[in-house]
This record gives C-alpha cells, structure tokens and sequence, in this order.
C-alpha cells in the first residue's frame, strides 16, 4: 500500500476511527439518558464469576431503544449497595436502574418485596453488619414496578420466571431495599427493579446458563419494561430526567381529590376512607365485606416474617382485638397514594392507630378490584413502622 493511497485515504479513516469504538460497536452519544445496570462481584477470589455481572458487563457503554446502558459491579459488602447506588445516581442521573443478582437454580426470578432487617451473616470482607437494619425506612417496601404484568410479558418471551416475595436477607435484598429507598426519598426518579437470575453452569429448560444467556434475560427485562411502561420509557432530553433536582417527599397527609380526578379514582379513594371507618366503628360485618371471598391478607411482623392469614381468620382477629382493647382503637389514613393497573388499584397508606395513650403508625399495602360493582380487597399487606 502506497504513501500517497495512505494520506488520501485519512479523512476516512479518521472518520471511523471517531465512530467506532475500539469493540467494533458504534460509539455511543454521551448526552443519550441513561439506564443503569448493576451486577455483583464474586463472593471470594476462589469462587467462580457471579452472573449478575457477567451478564450485564458486555453491555456497559451500549446504545438501547435511544438510552445508553451503563453496567456496574458492586462489592458483597453490608452497606455498600446504599452508598454505591446513591454515588452513581448522583453521578449518572439514570432514567431507571435495573439491579441484578445470583439466585436459584431453576428460575429467574423478579423480586417483589424488600424487607429492611438483615441476617447476621458475613459478608466478602468477613464482616457481619453492623446494624440490623438497613436504613432508617419503613420495614419493608412493596417493589413499585408493576412485578406482576413484568413476570407475565417475561413468560410470554418464553424466559422461565417467577415472582418472588423472598430476597434473601443478604445483599441482594439490601440493594432492592436501598433502591426504592431511594426512589421514594425522590433521588431515583424513575423505575427500579431487582432481579435474580441462576448460576452459570446449570441447566435451565435443557439450556445451559452462561454470560450470553443471563445477557438476553437482561434485555428482554429491558424489552419488557418498554412494552408495559410506554411513553415512560421512550428516551427524554437529559434535563428531564435528572435526579439532582430537589424533591420534597409526600406529606402524610390525606390529599383533596384533584378537580379533575376520574370518577374511578374518587371512588377508590372514598372505598379506602370507608375501609378505615368501620374498622374503627368496629363494624366487622362492614369490614368483612370490604374483602373478595378469597382475598389474601399478609403481614409482616416486627422481625420481618411474613405472614399470610386466611380472610375469615383474618377478621374474626381485628373482631377479638377489638373486644380485648381496654380503649377503644380508632385508625385512620394519614396519605393514600393510588395507581390503577388495568383492572386493578394499587393504594399505598399510611396510617395512625390511637388507643388511649397508645400511638401506633404503620403501612397497608391494598391491591383492589371491582366486584359486585364496587371495588373490594384482593390482597392486602400491611406492618408497622415506629410506635410512639
């Protein structure tokens, strides 16, 4: 190859040279929003890759749908995930963090439910942690991304996946917890989700896992996100996606119905007020019916077990609680938060229990559905937080 060929040929190599990155991909803008991924280290040097990273570290720099992926490992550490997550938020202002994790073997599996307290066990430094809880949060946060439709959209792309309620007590269910910790202090301001998938080596619907397998598992979550949120997960000017912008938590405080509010929205809520008020006028009949035939109600005790009560056991409980109080218990909703999910209500609320002196605040976690013409109870989770 001749000199002269070189020098007429420069502007185009040149011109490669800026698009391509050194992998043979297209470079990627640096001003496209960005979603972060996050995957763990191994837990010792002597043990094998964790997948949660190898899945996802062939992504880091890669441009998706509009949105450039950033992936990032974390240490097996107790109180890192709070403080890794926190610092690359801040750093990256993502429109949604995917948070990923090794778990069983025989599923992946989307978590549902993140539960403050943690196991006494050592982590990759050799050291247990050094309080039992994570943060200063409630006990435990129901995920705010909508699990269930993600799991079914997942099972239709044909990946064998489940829902779980269970994340470990270690630092998996730490960085969940630390991630809708942080979305509702309004330092995330998009969705964020957690997600186990298996070990590399075992075989998974006569598939054997490996780093490509755990990748596609990775993206079709990212595929599945986009079907089900929509215009919330097309790309944004960076600007409106920032997470630096100062966000003032939500008042616990009953919030008057915007004037504008569709008739479904005002009847869900005058449903949760009714729910609150025979409770306390100890009408349990009125109670009971507040439920569907087959509802499921779930608590979570002060050690973080989870309990699922059947609905009659249920009621005939808040019934003797009632006779046995030597003052009379009188609950109300301090904030009531609600979404709908197609034929479904989701209410989050915050409530305050008083029996004489005694102060009580806790959580109740309501999915809803209309029966009978009104809406009623499917589920229902609910705990504590601080007595006063």
């Amino acid at each position: 190859m001749s000199l002269s060929f070189l020098l007429r040929a420069w502007p185009a190599v040149a011109f490669l040279a800026v698009v391509w990155s050194f992998g043979g991909r297209p470079a990627v803008a640096a001003d496209l929003p960005t979603i972060l991924l996050t995957g763990f280290e191994p837990f010792g040097k002597e043990k094998p890759p964790n997948p949660s990273w190898e899945g996802i570290k062939a992504l880091d720099g890669r441009e998706w749908n509009g949105f450039r992926l950033v992936a990032r490992q974390l240490p097996v550490v107790w109180d890192e995930p709070l403080k890794r997550v926190e610092a690359l938020v801040a750093e990256l202002h993502p429109a949604a963090v995917f948070a990923f994790g090794q778990g069983r073997k025989d599923a992946f599996t989307v978590e549902g439910l993140a539960r403050r307290d943690r196991w006494p066990f050592p982590d990759e430094s050799g050291a247990k942690p050094r309080a039992p809880a994570i943060a200063d949060g409630p006990l435990a946060f129901l995920a705010t991304s909508d699990v269930e439709r993600l799991v079914k959209t997942l099972a239709a792309k044909g990946q064998p996946v489940r829902l779980s309620d269970d994340a470990g007590r270690y630092l998996c269910e730490e960085l969940l917890y630390s991630l809708e910790y942080l979305k509702k202090a309004g330092k995330i301001r998009g969705p964020v989700l957690f997600c186990h998938v298996p070990p590399l080596g075992v075989k998974l619907k006569d598939e054997v896992v490996d780093a490509a397998r755990v990748e596609k598992f990775v993206l079709d979550v990212l595929d599945a996100w986009r079907e089900i949120d929509g215009d919330a997960s097309r790309p944004k000017p960076e600007a409106a996606v920032r997470s630096d912008a100062v966000v003032r938590p939500v008042a616990f405080r009953i919030q008057a119905p915007a004037a504008d509010a569709t008739a479904r929205e005002k009847e869900a809520r005058a449903f949760v007020e009714r729910y609150f008020k025979v409770w306390s006028d100890r009408d349990m009949d009125g109670y009971d019916d507040c439920f569907m035939t087959d509802a499921s109600i779930q608590h979570i005790d002060g050690q973080g077990q989870l309990f699922t009560i059947p609905r009659p056991r249920f009621v005939a409980s808040q019934r003797d609680a009632h006779r046995r109080s030597p003052s009379r218990m009188i609950e109300v909703p301090e904030s009531i938060e609600i979404r709908f999910e197609q034929e479904l209500a989701r209410a989050v609320v915050y409530w305050k229990l008083t029996a004489g002196d005694r102060v009580q605040k806790g959580y109740d976690h309501f999915t809803l559905r209309r029966d009978r013409g009104r809406w009623r109870i499917v589920n229902l989770l609910f705990y504590s937080t601080d007595e006063e």
